[in-house]
């Protein structure tokens, strides 16, 4: 890695550039660049399953909107509010909100005076 001093090894054979890059960052910038960084009319569900999510369920918690969602069969510390055991229930989870979009789509936002 001498030869390449703007990457640094991280976690075992994963290479990184060495920037203050993380997916709470990530997510931060994304909801800027598409112009919902106040939170007004989106509400972020970011779902993870490993220690990599948590700089992005800290993000979530401290804006105090959305819902932070962690994926693990076993109990664990971590900055998530919500839970799901494993990919199958991602997986239900997400239909189940996709039919209730579709269900309730009937209710708009109105514009106040």
């Amino acid at each position: 890695m001498k030869a390449y001093p703007d990457f640094q090894i991280s976690g075992g054979r994963k290479i990184r550039p060495k920037i203050k890059w993380d997916k709470g960052r990530a997510l931060l910038y994304l909801l800027e660049t598409l112009g919902f960084d106040n939170f007004n009319h989106v509400i972020p569900i970011y779902i993870g399953d490993d220690k990599t999510d948590e700089d992005a369920f800290k993000v979530i918690v401290e804006k105090g909107e959305g819902f932070p969602i962690i994926v693990s069969s076993v109990a664990k510390e971590t900055m998530a509010s919500f839970s799901l055991r494993d990919p199958s229930h991602v997986m239900t989870f997400l239909i189940r909100l996709a039919k209730w979009k579709r269900n309730n789509s009937f209710i708009t936002k109105t514009k106040q005076s």
